[in-house]
């Protein structure tokens, strides 16, 4: 294959001094606590309501990464330094 088609290489680290945030599933339920009080600070969400409970499931999970995108409590907890 020509050297002009061939990928390029990906490394698995990431930038010098950039943060890296965890949001393996793991993760999310060790800090679970963090997880339920973002989603009521930052969507009014309760996720023990019964009303949010027979939701369907990808929409809430949708909220839950959407955490790791905002300046949240979860982020702050997740985050590699």
């Amino acid at each position: 294959m020509p050297a002009h088609l061939k990928p390029a290489a990906v490394t698995g680290s990431s930038p010098a001094g950039a943060a890296q945030v965890d949001g393996s599933l793991l993760a999310l339920v060790t800090n679970w606590r963090l997880v339920v009080a973002d989603m009521a600070k930052e969507y009014g969400v309760d996720l023990f309501d019964p009303i949010v409970l027979a939701r369907p499931w990808p929409g809430v999970r949708t909220m839950i990464f959407s955490l790791l995108d905002s300046p949240t409590r979860l982020r702050e907890a997740l985050t590699r330094r």
